[in-house]
């Protein structure tokens, strides 16, 4: 979702030895345990203090595979299933969808199809279906590479906007497709010699490679104007001038700001997918990666991810107006449908309050230090609540399947261009990122959008992540504190099946909430320190306990190591020269 974004990297190892073991959805998750255990602290990981074991029940063999694996990212320490907080109390029937969302990618690998197929055959009971993954996948503690076991968890959601087909007054934000000038280019195709320097590219289709003796429709490069991340190997550009010319060269894609100036829609070549109501709106979708639109006959048209125009994220702070009245968001009441809320960005008028305005991220919200200095972070106070998300849940308690319908297009009275819409559009032009998105087939609606691994995300149950450090796909199991005023367990198996602009390090995650209202309120609520374990086919363990990424000595300290992925799948983490 903003989402978009996948990894490849180059590197080397580095070896070790740490002779311990560490400690450490469905629409509506299940109820928080009643008494979860508590959450291991990352210091064991360092220590040869075995872990502790139940106090009850007999002794187990335990846990096999790699004692410590060390990557450029992240640290992996060997665990036990009895380590995990509350893996006993969730319910694996609530993940199983998810599992088998996985499957249907991941089966196609060696180590995983007989795990695959043996999936189909397992009881329809959480007892089976928990001995089914302790039998066939070895649990391995994510840490960083200074051995720290926390890092940040949050959460993202699929907003509510309204749109329509055709531009009139009020209707006039576009939500743009992939542009046809936009030109990718995996710069690990470059030889490494080169990779700092002006390079001849040519073209193919949409696609860049680097020019073979002989061609003569090329295009000069200079790679020096461009990041090469290790996390994401394609770089956005456009074309300028003739191929083969003296003056043909590659350029980075347009910044948002310059998206603006050239006019949008008529200053690029890109089509119109919709046109909504609310450019703040369709920035905060931009944010998630994903929403769904209602349309003026009622019908939902479901919006992901397509492209990005290759520049950082730089959120904008946005607030409401000072005496607007806040709709209540309890379920029930008389008072009819809600209605939007006014907003500004943060500067453009006097009227706008900033204490409290909150640093948007996908799936995080932080608010401006207090008078005595400390952040408070979204969930830790209901008055400090996220107003881009309150403005994108202004639509989403209606419900999908039997909205309010608008009068249609011809029979709306014609409404002034909004002169504030200008405004905004030159205010959030600071930040230089652009999401391009494509409409996509409707599905169930309590089916959420498609991740960066190809499968419809599960509400409760799908997280997006760093590829560099969790596979994408693989089992995970979280534990997090629940949202403020939540029941919901957050001590739960939980699918790698995304990825996010933002979402980078060895313990990071965010978790994908669902569509609507509630989940809105829930996302922007989850901001926690967690613990994350990733689990791996135990053929693959095994294989990895012999490789090069296993420590072989006691380490003095931080490991150094050139490997950037625990599983290079080609796709998502590759290693590269």
């Amino acid at each position: 979702m903003n989402r978009s974004l996948t990894c490849a990297a180059a590197l080397g190892l580095t070896l070790a030895v740490v002779a311990g073991l560490v400690g450490c959805s469905s629409s509506k998750p299940p109820p928080a345990p009643t008494a979860p255990q508590p959450v291991a602290s990352p210091s064991p990981a360092l220590t040869n203090t075995p872990p502790a074991r139940p106090p009850t029940g007999a002794a187990k063999a335990g846990p096999k595979g790699p004692s410590e694996v060390r990557t450029r990212n992240a640290m992996f320490k060997l665990a036990s299933y009895e380590e995990l907080p509350g893996w006993q109390d969730d319910d694996m029937r609530a993940s199983w969808s998810a599992f088998r969302n996985s499957c249907d990618v991941l089966q196609k690998r060696d180590d995983w199809r007989e795990i695959c197929t043996s999936a189909r055959t397992v009881p329809p009971t959480t007892r089976a279906m928990r001995s089914f993954f302790e039998s066939r996948f070895t649990l391995l503690r994510i840490l960083h590479t200074d051995a720290r076991g926390d890092g940040d968890v949050t959460g993202y959601f699929e907003p509510l906007l309204e749109g329509q087909m055709q531009r009139d007054g009020e209707f006039s934000t576009p939500v743009l497709g992939v542009p046809r000038d936009l030109y990718t280019m995996d710069w690990s195709r470059v030889p490494k010699a080169q990779r700092r320097s002006v390079v001849r590219v040519r073209a193919d289709g949409n696609l860049l490679f680097p020019a073979q003796p002989g061609d003569a429709a090329t295009y000069a490069m200079d790679l020096r104007r461009f990041e090469l991340d290790d996390r994401d190997r394609r770089l956005r550009v456009r074309l300028v001038g003739k191929a083969g010319a003296a003056d043909a060269r590659v350029e980075p894609y347009y910044t948002r700001a310059e998206l603006e100036a050239l006019g949008l829609p008529q200053g690029i070549d890109a089509p119109v997918v919709v046109w909504v109501n609310d450019p703040l709106a369709l920035y905060a979708m931009q944010v998630q990666g994903s929403g769904r639109v209602r349309m003026p006959d009622g019908q939902i048209m479901r919006l992901q991810y397509a492209e990005q125009n290759g520049h950082p994220f730089k959120p904008l702070r946005v607030v409401p107006k000072q005496k607007m009245r806040i709709a209540t968001r309890g379920i029930g009441g008389t008072e009819g449908p809600e209605q939007p809320d006014s907003f500004v960005i943060e500067g453009d008028t006097a009227e706008v309050s900033a204490d409290d305005a909150p640093v948007l991220t996908r799936g995080m919200s932080v608010s401006k230090p207090a008078q005595g200095g400390s952040t408070t972070t979204a969930g830790n106070s209901a008055a400090k609540d996220d107003p881009l998300v309150d403005e994108l849940l202004k639509g989403a308690r209606k419900s999908p399947s039997a909205p309010a319908k608008r009068p249609a297009p011809a029979a709306m009275p014609a409404k002034p261009a909004n002169p504030a819409q200008g405004s905004v559009a030159g205010r959030l032009s600071a930040d230089p990122s652009f999401v391009f998105f494509k409409s996509v087939a409707d599905r169930p609606a309590s089916e959420g959008p498609q991740g960066a691994l190809g499968v419809p995300l599960t509400p409760g149950r799908s997280v997006a992540v760093d590829p560099r450090v969790t596979p994408l796909g693989y089992p995970v199991y979280l534990s997090a504190p629940a949202p403020k005023g939540s029941a919901i367990s957050m001590q739960r198996l939980v699918f790698a099946q995304d990825t996010g602009g933002a979402i980078r390090g060895a313990v990071r995650a965010d978790y994908f909430w669902g569509f609507g209202s509630e989940a809105g309120q829930m996302a922007r609520s989850t901001k926690h320190r967690g613990q994350m374990w990733v689990m791996l086919p135990t053929a693959e363990a095994n294989r990895l306990a012999t490789s090069k990424l296993v420590t072989r000595g006691v380490s003095a300290g931080p490991a150094l190591s050139d490997n950037s992925c625990l599983v290079p799948d080609g796709e998502f983490c590759a290693e590269v020269d």
